[in-house]
């Protein structure tokens, strides 16, 4: 995006290499120093130090006295488009005060009470300068925002000589008389005035925020920093010689950086100076036609009035006069036309660089929008372009080989050595350097013989022979001793000769790798391929290998084994509580637990995360007698764990949960089932309370297997449509119908009908329980929308389960309200049932969804209302418009009169809260009456009516059938 030009835009880069050179010249300065002190106190090296930086200070003040002036002289003249900007006379005048303090003058010496005077006067125009700069660009910043005017300052834009002077006198005369009253007060100038400087810059600091996309803004962080450290030198240093060589420094420093941006403003003007100068240099002269720069000027009106031939031949079009500027604009800048346009008018320039289509590919040009006003057009300006994709394209292209090389020699941990033809190295990697003692700068242009490494390297030149003479590269081994730390190792050497496409031999590239990492390399894979990282134990695979060995073992010898799959109980807590670092020093002492517990020809092996598994064998050939056996070994294991683990001065306790399973004798079972059986037998036990053990029984697989079919045949039902809507009725305390609620029913073609008790929970667990509900929520709402078309129907209402899962599924707000939207169905009649259950979650979140369907009209009840999580806080939140009391309490109402007082009670509380109550389970008419005397006015249940489908629920109640034809 292209920024409006100011005399203080000046790129980050810029100002990095800046300060480097800065920091370079303070550096030789104290090298410099430290060559011609002479004293051993050091009073020598500070004079020579602070003379060094005193010039430096000099140097900066002249240049920002002398580029000021020139820049001021330049925004009088009446062709300037930047006018005279207060800083630059601010700047001015602290050059001026700096030179006379940085001249070596005898009344200007350090501890003087004139020197004191100037540094003071110093300081306070560096802060002054400082917030003006500061103050003209956040007044950039406001002009160029949309919708801002984009008038200056007038006190900021001085446009006359009598101004400028009035400036300069004014603020010349100010420092000298503030720093004349200031002198004096030796309190006030050590403490208030370098803690108003941090003020100043702790400001200016908080302001830069604002022109944050401002390349300007290094300016202003830089000068501020300066002057921050020329403020603690004040306050720390207490007078000394070093403090007042710090602040002489900062001072150099922020100088150069004004100096710096007043020479590349003056720069800057001259080209504009001269482009208004010379319209007919620009457009008539054959120099600039065949200009490699793109050049095309503007009229006011924003016309194009001449491109040259350069400009033409990139954009592949015969000419640009008489078109809108924005055709020299790559298309996706054009939209910005207009706000640059205006910015233009206001006398700024622009750059920016664009990428643009041509004839050519695709090109990129660094682009400048220059006001160059001609004749009586003050508005003209012009574009100036150049075509850098060829320097893009190296630059890319240096870069990527550099930083491959760079990459690929380091990261090779071979001896790489490459040389010429004559012998002589050419280049070599930090393993060789280390294996000769030398640095790269002196092995590099010398031989093996230069280096006297023959002793180090006898069959190098042999072998340089043979490779210079041969077509395959030659390999041989050879002793090696590496002279930074004596390590002496057998080494494989491949040397090979470098060709030129004449068969020349150009060079030997010469890769020496070490045998003894080969083989630790060797040893450390086979480590990682069958032993857990963590724990040193066999891992998965080695378990597998030797589980497989087992089974055929004890088919072989018709002797049984046992496997046991450990889990440990609540290991999770351990991690969130403890840290990662505490749950990886369980796993390692449960591992030498375990070994501990069993023999030593068992098997101990990490499975994966807190899973253990542990295979013993060799029960002998009976299998009670085998069970029995395994059976102590379990329980010895369990009594082991009831020891506390000592975690680096840490007792944890840790339980674990053991599944077992024997196998033997002629059985023909697979790793895949053996595994499979034991880890049936671990979840048993974590069902049955953790801390304990369960042997696999066949029954535990048949119950798997029936789950994983129910599973199936519910996928394939929701797919099919074997799943139906049966509708209960809601009534009313007169017996008239006020709505339904939408029920599942899954007519399985093998099994018949069955209950929502007999899958729901499994749905819920898999995640079907969304696609169900929104197949319910989508065919209640179509029945929704077909009642409304009836008088005697519209005014029902429909009830809608939704489980916890779907309720909190992402998107569901979203799906519910485009339910409704496709079916028609009015929102204010639906209302969606939630059980309490739900609340367990993120209360806020729950609370945030229901409010977003409420805005809709989407209706809400509590279901089961009274055994789950009955939080009078929270029922206050929620934006609920109906109760429904459980049918556990409706069922023995009239019999238990604890039930008959809890209904009472939840019929007071949703009276208080102005909520809608409907019971459940309502059986006979007695527990009507019960319910009316008592202020309940809605009923559901058996008495009334049970679920149904559409068609004998529309037949129930004697109104005309609603179903689609």
């Amino acid at each position: 995006m292209a920024l409006p030009y100011t005399p203080l835009s000046l790129g980050r880069r810029i100002h990095e290499i800046h300060t480097r050179i800065v920091w370079c010249l303070l550096a030789g300065g104290v090298v410099l120093a430290g060559l011609v002190a002479t004293d051993a106190q050091g009073v020598g090296f500070v004079q020579a130090l602070q003379t060094w930086v005193q010039v430096l200070l000099l140097l900066a003040a002249l240049a920002t006295l002398g580029w000021g002036g020139r820049l001021l002289l330049q925004g009088s003249a009446a062709s300037a488009f930047l006018g005279c900007p207060l800083w630059v006379c601010s700047a001015v005048v602290l050059g001026g005060f700096a030179v006379v303090l940085a001249l070596p003058l005898r009344w200007s010496e350090p501890g003087s009470l004139p020197a004191l005077w100037l540094e003071l006067a110093v300081n306070i125009l560096l802060s002054i300068s400082l917030l003006i700069v500061s103050i003209e660009l956040s007044s950039s910043s406001r002009r160029h925002r949309p919708g801002t005017a984009l008038g200056a300052s007038p006190w900021l834009r001085l446009q006359s000589h009598r101004a400028v002077l009035t400036a300069l006198a004014a603020l010349a005369l100010g420092a000298a008389v503030v720093a004349q009253g200031l002198v004096d007060l030796e309190g006030v100038r050590r403490f208030l005035v370098p803690l108003a400087m941090l003020v100043c810059c702790a400001w200016v600091a908080m302001q830069s925020r604002h022109f944050a996309g401002q390349s300007g803004r290094w300016t202003v962080l830089r000068i501020s920093a300066a002057l921050a450290v020329g403020a603690m030198a004040m306050l720390l240093g207490a007078g000394t010689r070093w403090a007042l060589l710090v602040e002489q420094a900062a001072w150099s420093y922020a100088l150069s950086v004004l100096a710096l941006v007043l020479i590349m403003a003056s720069l800057r003007h001259s080209l504009v100076d001269w482009a208004s100068s010379h319209p007919a240099r620009l457009q008539g002269e054959e120099w600039l036609e065949q200009a490699p720069i793109g050049v095309v000027r503007v009229d006011g009106t924003g016309a194009i009035v001449h491109a040259n031939r350069t400009q033409l031949d990139w954009l592949g079009v015969p000419s640009l006069v008489d078109q809108p500027w924005t055709e020299a604009l790559a298309p996706s800048l054009r939209g910005q036309a207009p706000d640059w346009l205006a910015r233009l008018r206001a006398g700024q320039s622009l750059a920016f660089e664009q990428s643009i289509e041509t004839p050519q590919g695709l090109r990129h040009f660094q682009t400048d929008i220059l006001v160059a006003p001609q004749g009586r057009d003050a508005h003209a300006f012009m574009l100036l372009s150049h075509d850098v994709s060829m320097q893009k394209l190296m630059v890319g292209r240096v870069q990527e080989q550099q930083s491959q090389l760079v990459s690929l020699v380091s990261a090779i941990p071979d001896l790489v050595v490459l040389k010429g033809a004559d012998g002589r190295f050419l280049h070599c990697n930090q393993a060789f350097e280390r294996l000769v003692g030398l640095t790269h700068a002196q092995i590099i242009g010398r031989t093996t013989s230069d280096l006297g490494l023959q002793a180090r390297m006898p069959s190098d030149w042999e072998t340089d022979l043979r490779a210079r003479n041969a077509n395959t590269p030659v390999v041989y081994e050879e002793t090696l001793q590496f002279a930074d730390n004596g390590y002496q190792g057998r080494f494989e050497i491949t040397k090979s000769a470098i060709r030129a496409a004449n068969g020349e031999v150009t060079g030997l590239l010469c890769i020496s790798r070490d045998l003894a990492e080969r083989s630790r390399a060797r040893k450390e894979i086979e480590r990682l391929e069958f032993f857990d990282v963590l724990t040193g134990l066999p891992n998965r695979r080695m378990l597998m290998d030797r589980l497989e060995w087992s089974i055929i073992a004890c088919q072989q010898r018709g002797t049984y084994a046992a496997l046991l799959f450990i889990d440990l109980d609540n290991f999770k807590d351990l991690n969130d509580s403890l840290g990662h670092q505490k749950g990886d020093r369980l796993l390692c002492e449960v591992g030498k637990r375990l070994i501990a517990s069993v023999r030593s020809g068992d098997v101990v092996a990490r499975f994966g995360g807190d899973e253990f598994v542990v295979l013993v064998e060799n029960l002998g050939a009976e299998r009670a007698q085998a069970e029995a056996h395994v059976r102590a070994v379990v329980e010895h294991v369990i009594t082991r764990f009831k020891q506390p683990f000592a975690l680096d001065g840490q007792s944890h306790h840790s339980t674990p949960s053991i599944g077992v399973t024997v196998f033997g004798d002629h059985e023909s079972l697979t790793v895949q089932e053996l595994l499979k059986r034991a880890d049936l037998a671990m979840y048993e036990a974590k069902s049955a309370g953790r801390n304990t053990q369960r042997f696999f029984d066949p029954q535990m697989q048949a119950i798997v297997n029936a789950r994983a079919n129910l599973e199936n045949d519910l996928r394939q039902a929701i797919h099919d449509g074997e799943l139906q809507v049966y509708y209960q009725p809601v009534m009313n305390g007169s017996g008239s119908l006020v709505g339904a609620e939408a029920l599942v029913r899954w007519r399985h073609p093998a099994r018949g009908l069955v209950m929502p008790i007999e899958f729901i929970d499994l749905a819920e667990q898999t995640g079907l329980i969304v696609e169900l509900g929104n197949f319910v929520m989508r065919t209640a709402c179509q029945q929704l929308a077909l009642w409304a078309a009836s008088a005697s129907t519209q005014g029902l209402t429909m009830s809608v389960n939704v489980s916890p899962r779907q309720f909190h599924n992402q998107g569901f707000v979203d799906e519910v309200l485009g339910i409704v939207a496709q079916t028609g169905a009015n929102a204010r009649r639906l209302k969606l049932e939630l059980t309490e259950n739900l609340l367990l979650g993120d209360v806020n979140e729950t609370v945030n969804r229901m409010r977003q369907l409420k805005e809709h009209g989407v209706g809400f009840s509590l279901d089961d209302f009274g055994v789950g999580y009955s939080s009078l806080a929270y029922l206050k939140r929620l934006p609920l418009d109906q109760l429904k009391i459980d049918r556990s309490f409706v069922s023995d109402v009239l019999s238990d009169v604890s039930d008959a007082v809890i209904v009472r009670t939840i019929l007071a509380l949703a009276q208080s809260l102005e909520l809608e109550v409907v019971a459940e389970g309502v059986e006979n008419s007695e527990q009507v009456d019960f319910l009316v005397s008592n202020g309940c006015k809605r009923f559901q249940g058996f008495h009334f009516g049970r679920p149904v489908p559409i068609g004998e629920f529309e037949r129930l109640h004697s109104f005309p059938s609603c179903r689609p034809a």
